[in-house]
């Protein structure tokens, strides 16, 4: 195109498409800081919406709620601390490694999908 239109200047740009809930969105290191500070911007209810829709029981989920968990300390603090803190409010074995999965799920993909 240069060739044809000689006194423009184009600079080629290449971007990665990628898709989010079927919207495209151009990735770059913008997108994925905003889309981690989404996940540790997580209120205490969006997580457990986000939980809820990964099968985590409505008991652990009250457990959740009952001690404020958030997105901050879910996707901030070392997982044994996490776990520490759930194991001790009553929270099972089982329940516990379903949210680590999720959370380990949601920190590769940078989204609460």
């Amino acid at each position: 195109l240069q060739s044809k239109i000689p006194t423009a200047n184009f600079i080629p740009v290449a971007t990665e498409v990628v898709t989010v809930q079927d919207i495209p969105v151009s990735q770059s290191a913008a997108t994925t800081t905003s889309l981690a500070q989404h996940l540790t911007n997580a209120t205490t209810q969006e997580v457990c919406q986000w939980l809820a829709r990964h099968g985590i029981s409505k008991a652990s989920l009250d457990i959740l709620q009952h001690e404020d968990i958030d997105g901050i300390f879910l996707f901030e603090e070392p997982f044994d601390e996490i776990k520490s803190v759930l194991k001790e409010e009553g929270m099972s074995a089982g329940q516990i490694s379903r949210i680590r999965h999720v959370i380990e799920k949601a920190k590769k993909e940078g989204s609460l999908l």
